[in-house]
């Protein structure tokens, strides 16, 4: 067996395999196309309330291009309708599961951030 630099993905799982950082670029990009990689890098990072570099996404962003999740109009990224559904999905189950499981997670700490408009810092 030969060794290959991504994964393939069954496409009709019914489960959608999206890491974290995957579901956060496609979040992204559903919610600003077009933008550049910087700007997604800074506002994961935002997210996350950590430094991040162009480096610590690139593996997301080109499994997400290998799965067609991210297309380009030759000038920038943007996300399909499928990636958009997927992440979707995934988003859902994770809201649901947190929420299923109050005593298992402690909710209130899990939940405990600043509501911004819209999510976004220019947003008034």
């Amino acid at each position: 067996m030969e060794p290959r630099s991504v994964t393939a993905i069954d496409a009709l799982a019914p489960i959608p395999e999206i890491s974290v950082v995957e579901l956060a670029v496609v979040i992204c990009f559903t919610r600003r196309p077009g933008s550049d990689v910087a700007s997604v890098v800074a506002e994961i990072g935002r997210w996350f309330n950590i430094s991040l570099v162009e480096s610590d996404i690139s593996n997301a962003l080109r499994r997400l291009i290998h799965r067609e999740w991210l297309t380009t109009d030759g000038i920038a990224l943007h996300a399909t309708e499928a990636a958009r559904d997927k992440a979707e999905l995934a988003a859902r189950g994770i809201v649901q599961l947190i929420y299923r499981d109050r005593y298992f997670f402690d909710v209130g700490k899990l939940l405990d951030v600043t509501l911004i408009r819209e999510d976004r810092p220019d947003a008034e």
